[in-house]
Order: C-alpha cells, then structure tokens, then sequence
C-alpha cells in the first residue's frame, strides 16, 4: 500500500508538470497569454462538475453552493486570490523562461505556504483553540530550498543581464507563488471540512466570473484562440487539474493513516521539476541544465522532500 501511494504520487507530479510544458509549447506557438491562463479554467468546471457523477468520489457539491451563497464575497475574493493572481502571473512569465526554470521558481510557494501556517488554527483537548506556529524545524530546509532555486537561476540571470522582462516574469512568479497558497489556506481554514475537490469546485465557481471576463480580453486582443491553444489548455485542465488532484488526493487518502508514508507522498511534488526538465529536453530540445543548474536542482529537491519529511512539532 505504501509503495502504490508513492507511485502515485510520483505519477500525478508528472501530470502536474505538463503544465510548464504545454504553457511554453503554446505560448512558442503564438498562444495570447491571456487565452491561455483562462481556458484551463474554463475547461476544469465541467470536467470537475462531472466527478460528481462518479462512484469513488466523494465530494457534496451542494455544500459547496450554500457555502457560497452564505459568504460570496469571501468566496470571490481569495478564490481570485488562489486561482487568478497564481495563474495568470504563472502564464505570463511563461513567455520569458523555459519551463524547467518556472518550475523550479514556482517552488518558493512551498515556503510560503509554511510561512502562511499561523493563519491555522487548531482546537486542542481541552477545547481552546489557537493558532499554529512556524515550524522552526522546516526552516533549515526552506533555506536549502532557497539555494537550491538561486544555483538554478544564477547562470540565467548572467545571461539576461538587465533584461527587464526577465525580472519581471521572476517577480510574476514570485506574485504566483505568494497568492496560491494564501488563498487556498484562507479557503482551508475557514471550510476545514471540505474535502480537496470541493473546495476546488467552490473556487471555480467563484472565480468563473472573472476568467469569462478575462476571455473577454483575450478575444478584444487577439480574436479567438487559435487551435494549439485550446487543445493544450484542455490537455492541461484534464492532465494537471483532474488526473494530477485525483492522483494526488487518491494518494494521500490511501497514506491517512500513516504519517511517514503520508509525508513521503507529500515530498514527490520534487519529481515535478525532474519531469519538466526531461520533457523539455526530450519534447522542446532545451539544452541539459548546467552542471550548476544541475546541482541547484539537486539541492532545491533534497529541500523539498526534506521539508515534507520533517515531522510536525508544535512550540
């Protein structure tokens, strides 16, 4: 059981990590940014809303809609947080850096996600509830992680020199890896007993209205989607927003029960970037990583599983 769950996890990373190699894919292939940052979304509703029609998976979307109904305006606003302010930043860098470098910078939500652990709050024995602390524990290996990801980019910020548009995707990234799991831990906290898929529906609902907006903009910009965008858009909500959670989810339910195997599951989120790298290789003709790209990857990876495998204490 335990094997089968690592498995699984390891293959939903590799269904995550088609993201950053559709997203250069398209944009290479004159995809408008815009298009391709909402038609994910667009597409992940109905294939989402499906799921409820299926046997083994268990999620109440009625639930959801009266959670709505009862605080839309929290709803609207960190499920933007979650969803737009992530990916729309994510999709614009895209066109600056190959997909193997935004995904190793996208790894910096890992750190702020620890970082957003205070706005948890636990109920002990006794029935007094308070906030979770930083765990000091994983701080070493957020540092590690921090390295890591500076040696990937080092020789490319050699390279790029003062090119403004390089920096500015970094800091989009950055902006990405900021709003995704503020959102998704304010929308967590608040709905603990949602599971994964619900509040991911619930999040779509909300935001639906501001993606049809932004197709609006795509459509005054640039016409309709071209066909390379809307069949990699729809490989990506069917590859990294259905199979991938599903994977990932079915993973972690099957590890519930065992915290070190639960742990391990968690830490093969590191194999997304070694599957980007290969793929890239493979599919897009990048060149290998330097020998200290290479290292930094190593490092940024031994950071990763590291930081999942530490066990949790409280302070």
């Amino acid at each position: 059981m335990a094997i089968k769950s690592v498995l699984l996890g390891i293959l939903a990373a590799l269904f995550f990590s088609l993201t950053f190699l559709l997203n250069e894919i398209n944009l290479h292939a004159a995809g408008d940014w815009v298009w391709v940052s909402t038609l994910r979304y667009l597409w992940m509703l109905p294939m989402i809303a499906t799921l409820a029609y299926v046997p083994q998976v268990k999620a109440n979307f009625r639930k959801v809609w009266l959670a709505i109904k009862d605080a839309p305006f929290y709803w609207l606003l960190w499920s933007n947080v979650c969803f737009v302010l992530f990916y729309v930043p994510l999709t614009w860098a895209a066109q600056f850096l190959p997909g193997w470098l935004v995904s190793s910078l996208w790894q910096l939500t890992i750190i702020f996600g620890v970082l957003t652990t205070p706005l948890m709050k636990v109920t002990d024995s006794s029935g007094v509830s308070h906030r979770l602390q930083i765990p000091r524990n994983k701080l070493k290996w957020m540092v590690i992680i921090i390295i890591g990801i500076a040696m990937t980019t080092i020789q490319t910020t050699g390279f790029a020199g003062f090119n403004h548009k390089f920096w500015f995707a970094v800091v989009a990234i950055l902006i990405a890896a900021i709003c995704y799991p503020l959102g998704n831990r304010q929308i967590g906290v608040r709905y603990a007993d949602f599971n994964g898929l619900e509040k991911v529906f619930g999040m779509l609902i909300a935001t639906y209205p501001t993606f049809i907006l932004l197709a609006i903009i795509g459509y005054l910009r640039s016409g309709l989607p071209n066909h390379t965008t809307l069949l990699s858009t729809f490989t990506v909500a069917l590859s990294s927003g259905v199979i991938a959670t599903v994977l990932f989810f079915q993973a972690n339910a099957m590890a519930a029960r065992n915290m070190e195997v639960l742990a391990t599951v968690e830490a093969t989120q590191s194999f997304e970037v070694i599957f980007t790298v290969l793929l890239g290789v493979l599919f897009l003709n990048h060149a290998l990583p330097t020998h200290i790209q290479l290292l930094g990857l190593l490092v940024m990876i031994l950071g990763i599983v590291g930081i999942n495998l530490t066990r949790k204490r409280r302070y």
